[in-house]
C-alpha cells in the first residue's frame, strides 16, 4: 500500500494506532473518555522534492466521567488517517498471522525487517481497582502490507498474551483517506473468572526501513514517508471506539511534527 503526503496538505499516519488491545468494563453510567495524540519526527525543516523517512508515536489515554470507575471494555476500534501520506508497506516483508499466534508472538515467527515497532501499555480490571497490569506490545507488518499485527503480553499480575490482526486499507470519504480497524477478541476482552480486562493508557512506535532495487539500484524506503512536516505543524486524526454493553465514543486528536 502506498499513499503519498503532498506539499501543502500536511498530514501524518499512525498505523500503530492500532495500538489497542484491552479495555475494561466500568460503572454502567461512567461514559468512556479516550484522548489520543501523536508525533511524527523527525519534522521536515527544509522544501524537498523527495519524501523524507519519518517515526510515528502513538499515545492514547483512557478514562472515564465518573471519579474511581475504570474505562468500558472495548470491542471494536478504527482510527482514521488524513490524506497525504506514503505508507510503504507493501515493499517491507510481512509476517504470517497464523505462525504469529502459534508461536505466541515468539520473534522467530516473522521474517527480518516485517517488525516495525513496539508500545508499550497499562491495564488494570473492574474487579480489582487499582491493581495495574504492565504490558508488552510488538508491531508486525501483515501480509502484503494491508494490516498490522498487534501482539500484545503481560505477565503480573495475571498471564496475557494475544495478537490482533487489524486492517488498514484506503477509504473514500472528504476528510480521511486511510483507516485501520481493530476487532478485539473476546479472549482479550474477558480475562476469565469473569475478570474484565481495562485499557488505561497505550503508547506505540512505528517506523523502520527497508531497501528495495530501483532502476538498478538499491534505494532506501521508510514504513512512513512524507515531503512535508515543518517543526510544530498539527495534524488531524479521528477515533471511534466501541465497548462491551453497547457504549460507544468518539475522539480526534492531532499528530504534531516534532515535540508538542
Amino acid at each position: 500500500m502506498r499513499v503519498f503526503w503532498s506539499i501543502g496538505r500536511i498530514r501524518s499516519v499512525a498505523p500503530l494506532a492500532a495500538a489497542v488491545l484491552l479495555a475494561g468494563a466500568g460503572a454502567a453510567t461512567a461514559k468512556t473518555i479516550v484522548e489520543i495524540a501523536g508525533v511524527a519526527s523527525p519534522p521536515v525543516i527544509r522544501f524537498t522534492t523527495t519524501p523524507q523517512i519519518l517515526n510515528f508515536k502513538l499515545d492514547i489515554d483512557f478514562s472515564t466521567d465518573v471519579p474511581g470507575t475504570d474505562p468500558g471494555t472495548i470491542t471494536k476500534a478504527a482510527l482514521f488517517f488524513p490524506h497525504g501520506p506514503r505508507v510503504n508497506g507493501a515493499l517491507f516483508p510481512s509476517c504470517s498471522p497464523a505462525k504469529l499466534q502459534r508461536m505466541q508472538g515468539s520473534p522467530n515467527a516473522c521474517p527480518h525487517g516485517s517488525r516495525l515497532g513496539t508500545g508499550t501499555a497499562l491495564g488494570t480490571s473492574p474487579q480489582f481497582h487499582g491493581v495495574l497490569e504492565h504490558l508488552k506490545m510488538d508491531v508486525y507488518n501483515g501480509p502484503g502490507g494491508r494490516s498490522l499485527l498487534l501482539y500484545l503480553r503481560g505477565l503480573i499480575p495475571v498471564a496475557i498474551g494475544g495478537m490482533i490482526n487489524a486492517p488498514f486499507r484506503a477509504i473514500h470519504s472528504h476528510r480521511w483517506a486511510y483507516k485501520l480497524t481493530i476487532n478485539v477478541p473476546r479472549s482479550l476482552q474477558k480475562l476469565g473468572g469473569g475478570i474484565y480486562a481495562s485499557l488505561l493508557h497505550v503508547t506505540t512506535r512505528v517506523g523502520g526501513t527497508v531497501r528495495v532495487r530501483e532502476n538498478g539500484r538499491m534505494v532506501k524506503h521508510g514504513y512512513i514517508e512524507a515531503l512535508a512536516c515543518p517543526p510544530g505543524a498539527l495534524v488531524p486524526i479521528g477515533s471511534e471506539w466501541s465497548f462491551l454493553g453497547g457504549s460507544s465514543a468518539t475522539a480526534n486528536g492531532y499528530v504534531s511534527c516534532g515535540p508538542r
